[in-house]
């Protein structure tokens, strides 16, 4: 048997290899349960096999054998997750309709909706855009509030550039549950934040977050909060510095 980095029993397909699963493990529509599970065989109720490739970690909700695949994965405890008759994490895929299927032309996968025939579900843009809920057992969109910073004589520049973080928003599959504008705004979106509705504060351009050291402060309230600033060409490193970000609001 061959061993990972770490030490552990590597994975037995190429599709968990590459991505802690591929954009698709099967095309078998939800709904219908499995009596067994595909790869270890046991019985819905009955826990995986170690060594099962099928498996979920219930702490990150990827692939049991992708997390065993990782260099720092000493320590981590995946539990013992439970054949449930369903393949892991395809009805989240076919709820947030995040589906791919392979165009033989283009040879790439595209996305799609969940019904056009031959797709199947987009794991790798679930693993990388959505939160795995491990109180639920499930996947959840990221949710988002809206925020604007009001300059002077242009409230239809502010409404354009709301629209624009919305559409990011949509793009990158995150839940807008509100929108804020303004100072007053902006303190309500922290709230959000803080009260658990929200895990980020989207805005349109680092302009429309704050200006001077205020866009700092800004970020820092609301990661006291528990959330983080996010948007369209906009990147915050770990200290909370803006290393790329729009500068023109054109």
């Amino acid at each position: 048997m061959s061993l990972t980095p770490a030490g552990r029993p590597e994975a037995r397909t190429e599709l968990v290899r590459a991505a802690g699963a591929g954009p698709t493990d099967s095309m078998e529509e939800p709904e219908l349960l499995r009596g067994t599970c595909p790869a270890c065989e046991v019985a819905i109720g009955a826990t995986h096999a170690d060594e099962c490739d099928v498996a979920e970690c219930l702490a990150t909700g990827r692939k049991r054998m992708w997390c065993r695949a990782q260099l720092d994965a000493a320590g981590h405890d995946c539990g013992q997750a439970t054949w449930t008759g369903e393949w892991p994490a395809h009805r989240e895929c076919k709820e947030f309709r995040w589906h791919v299927r392979w165009d033989a032309t283009a040879q790439r996968w595209e996305r799609c909706a969940p019904d056009v025939e031959g797709s199947g579900p987009d794991l790798t843009r679930l693993y990388r855009q959505a939160r795995w809920d491990a109180g639920r057992r499930r996947w959840v969109q990221r949710q988002a509030v809206l925020f604007a910073r009001v300059v002077r004589g242009d409230q239809a520049t502010t409404e354009e550039l709301t629209m624009v973080a919305h559409r990011w928003c949509t793009e990158e599959g995150i839940e807008v549950v509100g929108s804020h504008v303004g100072t007053r705004g902006w303190r309500e979106a922290v709230a959000d934040v803080d009260d658990g509705l929200a895990e980020l504060v989207v805005v349109p351009s680092v302009e429309r977050l704050g200006f001077g050291k205020q866009v700092f402060e800004r970020i820092d309230a609301v990661r006291r909060a528990g959330g983080d600033v996010a948007g369209p060409g906009l990147r915050i490193d770990a200290e909370g510095r803006v290393v790329a970000g729009s500068t023109s609001e054109s």
